[in-house]
């Protein structure tokens, strides 16, 4: 490399990239070291890329600018809601261990103390930037116990003779129970929390929450994917990939692999001299394999490769995560637990199928 990883311009960093998947292809290559930095080289990258995009919707709303907000100085304290700015404002205050005003004190114990929507609507924000995966997936918002029911056998139309008798079709429907659990985490900062500007604390309190909770979201939906999938083999190679891809049906099937396999166990088939296997394509540069997405999650085992219709996989959650507040005094500091409810489970398991070196 000619300079280091967190000095190289975004452009660099998808040369870089390019090189490395030409590079795990030579015969004395350096798998490990190219594993880990190909590993930096695309946080570097998802950084440059989440910096973008908070531009980006910083310059939509640019052009509010200047819009004088409603304070609870001109508002009957009775009059605002948990998804206004005011209280919002006042809920996180009462979270940093600020004392209100006694308009704010008002407005908040008219709420019952609910979490600020706005706040909440952050923290989910979070959760599905940093688990993409449930994009893909069939989700019901409901924190309730629910019964959901995932089309198993379809049979084709059949052509009909005028007047003549019609059978129904012996299609099937596999019913499966989610039971939405709670996902905690619990952070811990000082009372310098309250020094934080609202905004601040907002992001702060935002970000650690939200990718505690997607970690452990990915992990339960990979479990749940990869208990689920049938083998089709352990041979991760052209002719292993190939019969991984014809095992599945669907129209949302997509690959799931961690990096390290990525970049030791997929890209190695690539031969240019025959056909283009491995094909990285978009902004973003997504791999794709034989023509599928390949999602990237670290929650899949190494040398593991998991196909399947993600449309199949039935999650259930909460519409929004809760957090409660403590103070320590033994530690002058203040706790934050956010809890979100969450369940998975395949329905139909003949849309997944794995790759799993024995």
């Amino acid at each position: 490399m000619s300079k280091p990883i967190d000095e190289m311009t975004i452009e660099e960093l998808r040369t870089r990239a390019a090189e490395i998947r030409t590079a795990v292809n030579e015969p004395n290559a350096d798998l490990n070291a190219l594993d880990a930095e190909a590993t930096k080289i695309s946080e570097r990258i998802a950084a440059y890329e989440a910096e973008q995009r908070r531009r980006e919707i910083a310059n939509r709303v640019a052009g509010g600018e200047g819009t004088v907000i409603r304070t609870f100085a001109d508002n009957r304290s009775e009059e605002v809601s948990v998804d206004s700015k005011e209280y919002r404002a006042a809920w996180l205050k009462k979270l940093q261990g600020v004392t209100l005003s006694d308009a704010e004190q008002r407005a908040y114990t008219n709420a019952n103390g609910a979490i600020s929507t706005i706040t909440a609507n952050a923290i989910m924000s979070v959760v599905r930037d940093r688990a993409p995966i449930l994009e893909r997936m069939t989700v019901v918002y409901s924190a309730a116990n629910i019964s959901y029911y995932v089309e198993g056998t379809n049979n084709e139309a059949q052509d009909h003779t005028e007047n003549a008798a019609i059978t129904a079709a012996e299609d099937t429907l596999t019913k499966i129970t989610l039971v939405p659990a709670e996902i905690v985490k619990l952070i811990e900062v000082s009372e310098a929390a309250k020094a934080m500007s609202v905004d601040a604390f907002e992001s702060w309190l935002s970000r650690n929450l939200g990718e505690a909770i997607s970690r452990k979201i990915n992990a339960k939906i990979i479990a749940a994917i990869t208990a689920a999938a049938s083998s089709a083999g352990t041979a991760i190679d052209a002719a292993g990939v190939q019969t991984l891809l014809g095992s599945v049906k669907g129209e949302g099937v997509a690959i799931l692999c961690n990096r390290k396999t990525l970049y030791t166990k997929l890209l190695p088939i690539q031969d240019n001299s025959k056909s283009s296997i491995v094909r990285f394509e978009g902004a973003y540069n997504t791999a794709r394999v034989y023509g599928v997405e390949v999602l990237v999650d670290d929650n899949v085992a190494d040398d593991t490769v998991l196909a399947g219709d993600l449309t199949k996989c039935i999650a259930a959650m909460a519409e929004s995560v809760s957090v409660r507040q403590s103070y320590d005094i033994d530690h002058n500091s203040y706790k934050y637990l956010g809890v979100a409810l969450f369940d998975v489970k395949v329905g139909l398991s003949s849309a997944f199928s794995k790759l799993a070196a024995a």
